[in-house]
C-alpha cells in the first residue's frame, strides 16, 4: 500500500464527506463537483497535507474561501483517520496534520510487505534505458564519476522495482578527437623513453598524468622501440588500441567493487564502423544543413530551424542555459538569443523580449506564415 496516496486519498474523502454534510443542512450550496486537488506542502509549517478544495468550489457557490473552509472543518469528523487536526491558511487553503495512526500503519505495512516493501507495478511493461557514468576512457575515473554511478545505478534499480523494463548502459567514447589526443599522449610518453624527454616535446593539449606514462612504459616493456619503426599513423592506432585495452577493464572493475555492473557496455566506434555516422552527415549536407568553417563541419541549425520548424508553421522556444559563473554574464546569453532571431528574420518575428527563469534565459519565435495567414 502506498501510504502517501492513501492519505492524499483520505484527504479527499475528509472534505467531500463535510461538503455533503454542510450541504444537507443547507449552509453550503448543493451540487459542487470540484474534485478536491490534494498536495504536499513544501514547508512543513504549512501541514502534511493541504486541499484548494475551498478555493476552487468557493467561485461556484459564490462565497469567501475562507467561510467555506470553516464550514467543512465544523462539519468534518477526524476520528479514526490519520489526521489529527485541519486547520485553514491564507486566502482559504486546509492544511491537515498526520498523526500516530498513520505513522503506525506505515510501519505495520513496511513489516508485513519485508523485503517487497515499495514495490509496484504502475510503470510494468514500459520500457528504459539509463545511462550513467560514461566517462571518456582515457584516464581513471574520479570521484565525480563515482558519485554519477551510484545514482544511475540507484534510479535503474528502483525503476526496475516499480515494474520498468530496464537496461543498464554505459557510452564508451572511443572515437574522435579525445581519441587521438589520448594516442599522441601515449606516443610522446613512448618517445621520450627511447630518445629522452629533452628531444621529445610533450603536446600542450595532451594528458599529463601518470597513467600515460604507465601505458607508455608497458608498451616499451613488451615491445622495446619496434614500434618506432612503425608508421605513425599505424603506431597511434596500436597506442590508442593498447589504452583502451587497459583502462576499460579497469573501469569495469572499478565500478564492480561497488556493485554496478551494466547490460551494455556501447563503444562509439560501433557507430562509425556502421556507416550510420557517415550516412547522416551525407543526408544533412545534402539537405543543406552543414556548412565548413575553421575547417570544420557544422551543422546549420538556423537553417535547420527555418526550413522544419518554422516554415511548416510550429512556435520555437529557444534556450540559453547559464552554468555557475556564467550568471554574471546573462548580457552575453541574451545578445546570442536576439541575434539567432535577427537571423530567423525572414520566417519568424521573436514575440517577446529574452526572459531570464533561474538559469534559462528564452525566447519565442513564432512562423510569418502562420500569423499572415491568420490575417488573411
Amino acid at each position: 500500500m502506498n501510504m502517501i496516496e492513501s492519505a492524499k486519498a483520505q484527504v479527499r474523502q475528509l472534505t467531500v464527506a463535510a461538503y455533503e454534510k454542510a450541504a444537507a443542512a443547507g449552509l453550503l450550496p448543493a451540487g459542487i463537483t470540484a474534485e478536491p486537488a490534494v498536495e504536499i506542502p513544501k514547508d512543513t509549517a504549512n501541514g502534511d497535507y493541504t486541499t484548494t478544495f475551498c478555493l476552487a468550489a468557493a467561485k461556484a457557490m459564490k462565497m469567501n474561501p475562507r467561510q467555506v473552509a470553516q464550514t467543512l472543518i465544523d462539519h468534518m469528523t477526524l476520528t479514526d483517520s490519520y489526521f489529527t487536526s485541519v486547520e485553514i491558511a491564507g486566502p482559504g487553503f486546509m492544511n491537515f496534520r498526520l498523526g500516530g495512526k498513520w505513522f503506525a500503519d506505515t510501519v505495520s505495512g513496511i513489516e508485513t510487505a519485508g523485503e517487497k516493501y515499495g514495490e509496484n507495478d504502475t510503470l510494468a511493461g514500459r520500457k528504459y534505458m539509463v545511462e550513467f557514468v560514461s566517462a571518456n576512457p582515457t584516464g581513471p575515473m574520479h570521484m565525480g564519476n563515482a558519485r554519477g554511478g551510484v545514482l544511475g545505478d540507484t534510479l535503474a534499480n528502483v525503476l526496475r522495482r516499480d515494474g520498468w523494463d530496464t537496461w543498464k548502459e554505459f557510452y564508451v567514447n572511443d572515437a574522435g578527437n579525445q581519441i587521438h589526443k589520448f594516442a599522441v599522449s601515449i606516443d610522446a610518453r613512448y618517445r621520450q623513453l627511447i630518445q629522452g624527454e629533452e628531444n621529445v616535446p610533450f603536446p600542450e593539449e595532451g594528458y599529463h598524468g601518470d597513467d600515460i606514462k604507465a601505458l607508455a612504459q608497458a608498451v616499451y616493456a613488451a615491445h622495446g622501440d619496434s614500434w618506432l619503426q612503425l608508421p605513425e599513423e599505424e603506431r597511434l592506432d596500436k597506442l590508442s588500441e593498447y589504452g583502451l585495452s587497459v583502462n576499460i577493464p579497469n573501469m569495469k572493475a572499478d565500478l564492480k567493487r561497488y556493485g554496478i555492473e551494466y547490460d551494455q557496455w556501447f563503444f562509439e566506434s560501433t557507430l562509425h564502423q556502421s556507416g550510420y555516422v557517415a550516412e547522416t552527415v551525407a543526408l544533412l549536407g545534402e539537405k543543406g544543413y552543414t556548412y565548413e568553417k575553421d575547417g570544420a563541419l557544422w551543422l546549420n541549425t538556423t537553417a535547420l530551424l527555418k526550413q522544419k520548424f518554422l516554415a511548416e508553421g510550429n512556435r520555437v522556444k529557444v534556450t540559453v542555459r547559464f552554468r555557475g559563473r556564467e550568471m554574471a554574464h546573462t548580457d552575453i546569453g541574451k545578445g546570442l538569443l536576439l541575434k539567432f532571431a535577427e537571423q530567423c528574420g525572414e520566417v519568424a518575428t521573436l514575440d517577446k523580449d529574452p526572459k531570464l527563469d533561474g538559469r534559462h534565459m528564452s525566447i519565442f519565435l513564432s512562423p510569418k506564415v502562420a500569423k499572415e495567414a491568420k490575417k488573411s
